[in-house]
């Protein structure tokens, strides 16, 4: 293994208490993303880290984009074989603001994460993928929300196979990320 590459994880992935390069770590994971659909791992960014890329979200917040909108939780048009008030049609209201990938930093940790092999060989494992390749959206491989007082991102499911959300920043009040298991099959 590359010791710079591995330094560098290491400002950034809290190494000591989550050790990503260890199989039977991986092992674990990938048992409880399994029986689960999801894996949580608290302070798994370093301190230094979460301050820097605050710090980035900050400076460049000019730049976020905000909307407001409704979908469906599946984020596709509404299915007219169903009313308008079954679940999937039924509409939840997403209003946040977003920077995208090109506004980060390309010196930020959330790059230096994005682009880590060992980081990538971690996810491979526990998701049981040969290989994980970049986003083919330049835009959208790395986001950074921004939601104040009234804003959410609604109900949805994630159009991805998975998605990784790092908590940045705790709110001040409300802020409740909802995760339900087994809610949908793997053709849904």
């Amino acid at each position: 293994m590359n010791t710079t590459v591995q330094a560098d994880l290491n400002c950034i992935v809290n190494t000591d208490r989550w050790n990503i390069s260890d199989s039977n770590f991986q092992a674990h994971c990938r048992q409880k993303i399994n029986k689960n659909g999801v894996i949580v791992l608290p302070e798994f960014l370093t301190r230094s880290a979460v301050k820097t890329i605050q710090v980035e979200g900050n400076q460049n917040r000019h730049h976020a984009y905000y909307t407001k909108g409704t979908h469906n939780v599946y984020l596709t048009p509404n299915d007219d074989s169903y009313p308008n008030q079954h679940p999937r049609n039924r509409q939840v209201t997403s209003s946040k603001g977003c920077i995208t990938t090109d506004q980060i930093p390309t010196d930020s940790p959330l790059h230096a994460l994005y682009e880590n092999t060992t980081f990538r060989n971690f996810l491979c494992k526990v998701l049981d993928e040969e290989a994980l390749h970049e986003y083919a959206d330049a835009l959208s491989s790395i986001n950074l929300h921004y939601a104040e007082d009234t804003q959410e991102l609604g109900w949805h499911f994630d159009n991805s196979s998975f998605a990784i959300t790092l908590l940045i920043q705790k709110p001040d009040d409300g802020g409740v990320f909802e995760y339900v298991e087994h809610l949908r099959g793997e053709n849904d």
